[in-house]
This record gives structure tokens, C-alpha cells and sequence, in this order.
């Protein structure tokens, strides 16, 4: 996991991360080159179309360019030879609550970001998310070769350990783990995934809601140490998050292939980002032959620059928070 000093050159430099292509495509308005003069060809604007534009298609229906098309067609057989992931991140902190780590010889990924309202009584707030993500990657780790770790076993040892060292508040979290061909995971709350394949999404995590203020009596914090404060969400409730009832958790499988990208996030990258702008990012990125860690920079300077916009929850931009973005590539594995 990146510690904060090591990720600061990303929140200082993150303007330079997006190239003038995406802010033209994103409407993110600033650019480095300067803006043409009325009726004057916008050559960044003509560059962003072109990147855009689905390749031709041959006599026999197939891409004219097989490396555009990406490894796989939508109505294509899954292909049954063994994956792996290839993965990078970025990290943009504001509270610093987030926490995540990646395991590509195990086919592993997590993120966490501890509920902030915590830290308004002077707790905490990412103790509990690092705790989370520290305790699942060690254990992650540990294993042997071929083992497949179970995103909500992972979870809810991750959760044992945390709790027992006696770290406060609460975390969301999401972990995934690559078996084979199936995707495997395990979330809690608004800490999320997507995979795309030829740069369209064809799985998004649905975020779990906020409790309703008749389970109140039925919460319980992340730690008896933490308990207490429970009298200090009175006025509202607190979302939803992993608690005592690690079983709470979403779980599930979804198939995979070589090609597909699957990007990760706490909810600092979902609630400045639509699915279509992700699905934008994605293939102008695959076709600018970007690496795991340049789409996850890129994304994080999308949401990053649409924080600081006017705030809109129907156009998902303006909420400042930490932004942590995985990107993981489905690989074909050498073994």
C-alpha cells in the first residue's frame, strides 16, 4: 500500500495526468495546448473523436484492426485458458481514510475507506480501513501457490484481526479474487468495481444503502472500544458499513476474460464519475496503449477535477474526498 507521503507528487501534479484528449472529451474545460480561435480546427478535439470512434469493420464483419477490437468479441466463447491480473493504482488523498493493496501472483485486490463521520469525535477514521486492507494482504501473502483466497473468508478474517487489535470506527470494502476465469467478490457499502470488456461495462457493483432508522438498535460499531459513540449519531444515521456482521456483505462471482478491465474504487471515485465517462476512459486509454498504472492515474484526475466542480449527485461531480482507483487488466497467465 502507498503511504501518503509517497502519493503527495499525485495530488500536486494531478492536472498534468489527464491529456488534453480526455479533458476535451470530458468537458473538464482547462488544457494545456491553447484553445483554437473561432473557426479555427481543433486538432485535441479531432484527436478525442478519432479515439472514440469504433473501428471499421471488413468485408467478413471482422475489425479491420484486431489490436482495437481488443482480444475477445462480446459474443465471443470465453476463452478457457488461465488469467491473471496486472494491476496499478493511484491514490489521491484529502481525509486520508482509504486503504487498499494487490496481490497480482495471487489474482487478489481490496480497497477500504473508513467512515469519516468518525472523525468528528476524534477518532480514528482510517484505522479501521487500514487494519482491514494491512491484515487481508498479509494473510493474502501467506498463501501457498495456487490457493484461491474467498473474498468474504479473506473479509471477515480481515475484520477478526482488525477488530482484535482494538482499532476504532468502520470501514466499507470491497475485495475481489481472480480464480481462473471466474472473478470472485465480496463488498460492503459504497466501495465498488466495475469490469468492462471492449470498453463497455458488463458488471457494476450496486452500492448497499444506508440503514433505516428502525435497525438503529440493531448496529453495532467496529469495536467495543468504539461502542460508546454510538449516542453521537442521535441525529442521524450512520451508513452502513462493515460492522460485527461481516455476513452483511455482498458476495458473488462474475466470468471473465482475457482483455477485459475491471477498475476498483472507493466511493471518491464513484460518486465524481459516470459510467460512461469510465467507459470514455477506458477506451481511449486501451487505445492509446495505456498501462494499468497510466488508465488509473487518468481516472483518478477525471474524479479529481470533477470534485472540485460545482456539486451535483445526479451528475455525480463536487464531492470532495479521498479518491482511491485500481485498475486491473485480465491477462492470459503464463503457467
Amino acid at each position: 500500500m502507498e503511504k501518503l507521503q509517497q502519493i503527495r507528487q499525485t495530488l500536486e501534479d494531478i492536472d498534468a495526468r489527464v491529456p488534453d484528449a480526455l479533458r476535451v472529451a470530458f468537458g473538464l474545460g482547462y488544457r494545456v495546448s491553447p484553445t483554437p480561435a473561432p473557426g479555427e480546427d481543433d486538432e485535441v478535439a479531432d484527436f478525442a473523436d478519432s479515439l472514440l470512434q469504433p473501428p471499421p469493420p471488413t468485408e467478413d464483419g471482422a475489425c479491420a484492426d484486431a489490436d482495437d477490437c481488443g482480444p475477445t468479441e462480446p459474443d465471443a466463447a470465453p476463452s478457457s485458458a488461465p488469467t491473471t491480473i496486472d494491476w496499478a493504482s493511484c491514490y489521491v488523498p484529502l481525509h486520508d481514510h482509504d486503504a487498499h493493496f494487490g496481490n497480482a501472483k495471487a489474482g487478489v485486490l481490496g480497497v477500504a475507506d473508513g467512515v469519516c463521520a468518525y472523525a468528528d469525535y476524534g477518532v480514528d477514521a482510517g484505522a479501521f480501513s487500514r487494519g482491514l486492507m494491512t491484515s487481508a494482504s498479509a494473510e493474502v501473502a501467506a498463501l501457498e501457490h495456487g490457493a484461491h483466497a474467498c473474498p468474504s473468508a479473506l473479509l471477515q478474517r480481515a475484520y477478526d484481526e482488525t477488530a482484535a487489535s482494538g482499532a476504532t470506527a468502520a470501514s466499507t470494502a470491497v475485495i475481489l479474487s481472480l480464480s481462473g476465469n471466474a472473478l470472485d467478490w465480496a463488498y460492503i457499502v459504497d466501495s465498488a468495481f466495475v469490469v468492462l470488456r471492449d470498453s463497455k461495462i458488463v458488471f457494476l457493483s450496486t452500492p448497499q444503502r444506508h440503514l433505516s432508522r428502525t435497525t438503529r438498535a440493531k448496529l453495532r460499531f467496529a469495536s467495543s472500544e468504539a461502542r460508546w459513540k454510538q449516542h453521537l449519531f442521535s441525529s442521524r444515521d450512520p451508513t452502513f458499513q462493515l460492522s460485527d456482521r461481516v455476513a452483511d456483505a455482498k458476495s458473488g462471482q462474475f466470468a471473465v476474460r482475457t482483455g477485459d478491465v475491471v477498475v476498483v474504487g472507493t466511493d471518491g471515485l464513484f460518486d465524481n464519475i459516470l459510467e460512461e465517462q469510465l467507459e470514455v476512459a477506458v477506451q481511449m486509454g486501451t487505445k492509446l496503449g495505456f498501462s494499468p498504472k497510466n488508465m488509473a492515474d487518468i481516472i483518478a484526475g477525471v474524479a479529481y477535477e470533477r470534485s472540485k466542480q460545482t456539486s451535483s449527485r445526479r451528475l455525480r461531480k463536487g464531492k470532495r474526498d479521498d479518491i482511491t482507483v485500481l485498475v486491473a487488466f485480465i491477462v492470459q497467465s503464463d503457467l
